[in-house]
């Protein structure tokens, strides 16, 4: 399928890239179908780009938030599970929503609402999550000169 993008100009995009967000994501909930990006050809990188089909424009920074966060916790509901047909948890690929503003080192990620996908089904929703997690957590943790010491 041929998409043209803002980003990276026009794109064939294979079938299984392609995800269905059935709701949309919050707040643009008339785009529906995505593709999902690799930041790198290798499939290496934490980091993703979530790019709309429907308007080239429309396009995510996303982040595997565990990369950044290894105590980070996605407790995925009932409604969430049956919702995405998820029945192993290896088939949820949680993504994080990332703002840079500048470079990458002041980037924030939202761990308050993942993404979540489905990769068998490809599928997806936006889940707001119950925990204390904040919209704007810092990408790159900040290191006082008391923690390095």
């Amino acid at each position: 399928m041929k998409i043209n993008t803002a980003r990276f100009g026009e794109m064939d995009v294979s079938e299984e890239r392609l995800m269905t967000f059935a709701n949309g994501i919050p707040g643009l909930e008339h785009f529906t179908t995505y593709c999902l990006l690799p930041a790198d050809d290798k499939d290496e990188s934490p980091f993703y780009f979530l790019q709309s089909t429907e308007e080239s424009g429309l396009c995510f920074f996303l982040a595997d938030p565990f990369s950044f966060y290894p105590n980070y916790e996605v407790n995925l509901d009932d409604s969430t599970l049956n919702q995405l047909n998820i029945e192993d948890p290896k088939q949820a690929l949680v993504l994080a929503i990332l703002t840079v503003q500048g470079s990458l080192k002041d980037a924030t990620m939202n761990l308050k609402a993942p993404l979540i996908i489905n990769t068998a089904q490809r599928t997806g929703k936006q889940l707001v999550l119950k925990q204390e997690y904040g919209i704007k957590e810092p990408l790159l943790k900040r290191v006082t000169a008391e923690e390095s010491e």
